[in-house]
């Protein structure tokens, strides 16, 4: 892998891309917008915000950072392969889950986010080195998928 001073360039990128949502998220009106979006699409409706337009953009931005995120598959891989990102989306929904977004909308933040990504990887590393099949991997981040959502729901439930 190719690093600057020691730190491999994915985790630079992660760390500054990370740094820069935060601040969209905490700092912008956009920002507020997609939370508001995400929390209540009617009311954001009735409040003036055009929902159409924040959910575009929202697609362009998941589309520029997954366009990123298969180069650098791609280059950690040395190869390009249609199947090299697969259950990968089952990884980024159980991280945000696990970290505190409600998957009702509107709940959640970046730094729940980093949490829930960073115990995703030490299960699928500590997995992946005790050597277990990824069969029985996927079994078990489905299961705490689902006992973070079970979570979620007592919690949403008790409000």
């Amino acid at each position: 892998m190719i690093s600057y001073n020691g730190i491999p360039v994915p985790v630079l990128l992660f760390i500054i891309s990370v740094v820069i949502f935060v601040m969209i998220c905490e700092k912008t009106r956009f920002g507020r917008r997609v939370f508001a979006v995400g929390g209540n699409l009617e009311a954001a409706k009735l409040s003036g915000i055009n929902t159409q337009k924040i959910a575009m953009q929202l697609f362009v931005i998941s589309g520029v950072l997954c366009a990123v995120g298969g180069v650098l598959l791609a280059s950690r891989l040395d190869g390009a392969v249609g199947t090299a990102g697969q259950q990968y989306e089952t990884d980024a929904i159980s991280a945000c889950v696990i970290g505190g977004a409600s998957l009702s909308g509107g709940k959640g933040s970046i730094s729940g986010a980093v949490v829930g990504i960073l115990i995703i990887s030490i299960l699928t590393n500590g997995m992946s080195l005790l050597n277990y099949s990824t069969y029985y991997q996927y079994v078990v981040k489905g299961l705490v998928l689902i006992l973070a959502v079970w979570f979620d729901m007592v919690a949403h439930k008790n409000r």
